[in-house]
């Protein structure tokens, strides 16, 4: 794509206009990477004169080229869709709640893919953003032969994004199935073994767990031709922990790492009901990720700036002192959940006043037995806020 810039008018040294020159853009295949060039063919002036040229043109470039560049510390969504996603797009459902979240043109969008054998975004675009969210939907390989969701060069791509510091959550309920292969998972995503299309069903609850935890929903599958689901359940290794559980079938079809930089689902929150509560389980995904406007790494607020918890030490022994801090009087849950996402101890369920409040943990459960040393979840609640942090206990 060859891109003239009709605001910059170029001069030779008596004023006259400048013969020949161009400002060109060309376009490679990935649709965010446009490498820039300047030719400059006139007369021959002074090479101040030429200099001053050259930088107008740069900046007049930068200025348009600027309007379609990714933004950084933002989110790219991957419409992986060439199968049997969702028959409208872009995907309605991420594209409204992204756009309501982030705002018009402060998000990347990627697709949707043609078919099956279209590579995703380029690693170069990837590392424009601090989280990528790739939906595979369900797209399991038709039309028939069967081929992986995840072309090779998506896989090699997804991994050096990863490996270079970027997060990650993927949302992919046929890429096992299709082929992409186990150690894929196991080296991103820290997933041990899983166990194939555990249900197929039109409509199940699910609901966040640990960092996420939140009530259930009901979800409903919106796929073209298919609609139904067909999610795997997950196991995760030493590195992950369960994130999302369906309560209607008692399995896990999501799964994060321990350090929050990569996370795998095999469902999606289709047609949810109620959408306010989709909508705050993605929000803490996205603080989870340190993706959500305004939210600290670990940090889960809606509105953010109206609580704040802290747990200091978060790694220890006997004891840990928690504080915490609501904006108005009303009803106080602070509650503990393993990497399961049960409920282990519940530490307050009253009514507080407006203030800062301090509590001791012993790191005992409901029963007031120890808990063995790992990873716990420290779930705050407060009327619309909300804020998790996590916390180990050590032997």
């Amino acid at each position: 794509m060859r891109y003239r810039n009709p605001g910059i008018i170029l001069q030779n040294e008596d004023q006259t206009p400048c013969e020949n020159i161009e400002v060109e853009r060309y376009s490679s295949s990935d649709p965010y990477i446009h490498p820039k060039r300047v030719r400059l063919n006139g007369r021959r002036g002074d090479v101040f004169q030429y200099t001053s040229l050259f930088l107008g043109v740069f900046f007049g470039m930068c200025l348009a080229y600027g309007q379609n560049e990714p933004k950084q510390n933002s989110v790219l969504f991957v419409e992986d869709n060439a199968g049997y996603g969702t028959a409208a797009h872009p995907d309605s459902l991420w594209y409204t709640f992204l756009t309501n979240l982030y705002g018009i043109g402060n998000f990347g969008w990627f697709g949707p893919t043609s078919d099956k054998l279209q590579n995703g975004p380029s690693l170069t675009t990837m590392q424009a953003y601090e989280l990528v969210i790739w939906n595979n939907y369900d797209h399991y390989g038709q039309p028939l032969p069967l081929a992986p969701t995840l072309t090779a060069t998506d896989q090699v791509n997804i991994t050096d994004y990863i490996n270079s510091g970027g997060k990650f959550w993927l949302i992919a309920q046929d890429a096992l199935y299709s082929g992409v292969p186990l150690v894929f998972f196991q080296n991103n995503f820290n997933l041990d073994n899983y166990s194939p299309d555990i249900i197929s069903v039109a409509s199940t609850h699910i609901q966040g767990s640990a960092e996420a935890a939140g009530p259930e929903f009901l979800v409903t599958a919106d796929y073209v031709t298919t609609i139904v689901f067909y999610p795997d359940d997950l196991i995760p290794g030493a590195g992950a922990h369960y994130i999302i559980k369906d309560t209607d079938y008692n399995f896990y079809p999501g799964i994060v790492n321990n350090d929050s930089t990569a996370s795998f689902w095999t469902i999606d929150g289709r047609r949810p009901v109620l959408a306010s509560t989709w909508e705050q389980l993605v929000m803490d995904m996205l603080s989870l990720f340190a993706a959500a406007p305004g939210v600290a790494e670990h940090t889960i607020a809606e509105p953010a700036r109206h609580i704040w918890l802290t747990i200091s030490p978060n790694v220890f022994k006997e004891h840990t002192i928690i504080r915490y801090s609501i904006p108005d009087a009303g009803t106080v849950s602070l509650t503990i959940y393993d990497k399961t996402g049960s409920l282990v101890a519940r530490l307050s369920d009253c009514r507080r006043d407006r203030g800062t409040y301090e509590s001791r943990w012993q790191g005992i459960d409901e029963s007031g037995d120890k808990l063995t040393s790992g990873v716990y979840f420290l779930r705050l609640c407060c009327g619309i806020n909300a804020i998790t942090t996590k916390v180990s206990i050590i032997e």
